[in-house]
């Protein structure tokens, strides 16, 4: 009886406690059920930590992919600068070939039909001229007689039989080859060891090969 007529005398105080008492209520039905606790379908809970540091594993996978992938594309375009500017003359190299054959060929046709000093000068001018172009990477492809065909190097013209010659030796040389750098520009035109029980001198058809 008192205590009613206490709860009847101070009518606010008691809806104070009753308001206390609702918010303690609400606040833990609404810690119980918080999102970032739990997982949406009810499972296990879920621990923050451990999620942020799967979130920025995967970011960093994401990363590194990016930049192995942006390496190799500089790498990439650093290769295709360096061949381009390796081989910026090779369309002018490839046109003095010509040049370079019609040198040799006049200089076999002198041979004992004019006057040495005009040869020397045709020579001393050939000479200068493949020595330029040796600084710009020019090499000779000049096999000597009894090397052995190479397909890489050397375009076959022929087939001759030797006597004791291995097949597929090189016998004689009719044009030179030429390469830039390692890039071959054109093979050395050769004639090779044939087999011995041909009797003659036999065309290969194919060419580049014997």
């Amino acid at each position: 009886m008192t205590k009613r007529r206490d709860e009847a005398r101070d009518p606010e105080g008691n809806a104070e406690e009753q308001g206390r008492i609702s918010d303690r209520r609400s606040g833990s039905a609404g810690a119980s059920s918080s999102p970032a606790a739990r997982e949406p379908g009810g499972g296990e809970e879920i621990d923050p930590i451990t999620a942020e540091l799967e979130r920025l594993r995967a970011r960093e996978d994401e990363l590194l992919r990016a930049l192995a992938e942006q390496q190799n594309v500089l790498r990439r375009r650093k290769q295709e600068m360096e061949s381009s500017v390796r081989y910026a003359q090779e369309s002018l190299v490839r046109e003095l070939l010509p040049v370079l054959d019609d040198f040799e060929r006049a200089l076999r046709a002198m041979d004992g039909k004019v006057d040495d000093s005009i040869r020397s000068g045709v020579a001393l001018v050939h000479e200068r001229l493949l020595k330029i172009l040796e600084r710009q990477g020019l090499q000779a492809i000049r096999p000597r007689g009894g090397e052995p065909f190479d397909p890489e190097l050397h375009d076959a013209l022929a087939q001759r039989p030797a006597a004791g010659i291995p097949a597929g030796t090189v016998l004689d040389v009719a044009q030179a080859g030429y390469r830039l750098q390692d890039r071959v520009l054109r093979h050395a035109r050769v004639v090779v060891a044939g087999p011995a029980d041909s009797g003659q001198t036999a065309p290969v058809a194919g060419g580049n090969a014997p």
